[in-house]
């Protein structure tokens, strides 16, 4: 069935629960497990910003708070006896950085978490798993 899981995480509870639920899937499948994070580099604001990426203090927040979380998913991961993967991802889309993960790890399988945003948020800003859903032919799970 499935050979490579990729747990795409942003530290939310929804995200946190798709890991618990794709580490118990890949273990039972037999399966490895990659855990990624994105990170924007021109997040909304900071267009034209006279920053370099690395230079700015927000992207270093982004990147200390995505490896945050890639420790906390490897906990649970490991808890599950697997040894996964790991990598951050920069892009200017963190829906285009997930395919590029999947890609990259030879992902058969994303396992996201949904956070159930409202009608009018969705309309707004969009939603990162509509996204990738409607650009991918990879297999997506999405839990809530």
């Amino acid at each position: 069935m499935f050979k490579h899981l990729l747990l795409p995480i942003d530290g939310s509870e929804a995200c946190i629960r798709a890991v618990e639920q794709g580490a118990e899937l890949a273990k039972a499948l037999g399966a490895a497990v990659t855990l990624m994070t994105a990170i924007e580099q021109n997040p909304a604001g900071l267009a034209g910003s006279v920053y370099r990426a690395e230079d700015n203090p927000m992207h270093q927040a982004a990147r200390d708070a995505g490896a945050h979380w890639l420790a906390q998913a490897k906990a649970i991961v490991v808890r599950h006896g697997i040894e996964p993967q790991q990598m951050v991802m920069e892009g200017r889309s963190i829906s285009q950085s997930i395919l590029a993960a999947a890609t990259s790890a030879g992902a058969d399988l994303i396992v996201m978490g949904s956070h159930g945003a409202g009608a009018l948020e969705r309309l707004l800003i969009g939603s990162q798993t509509q996204r990738v859903l409607a650009h991918t032919n990879i297999a997506v799970m999405v839990l809530r």
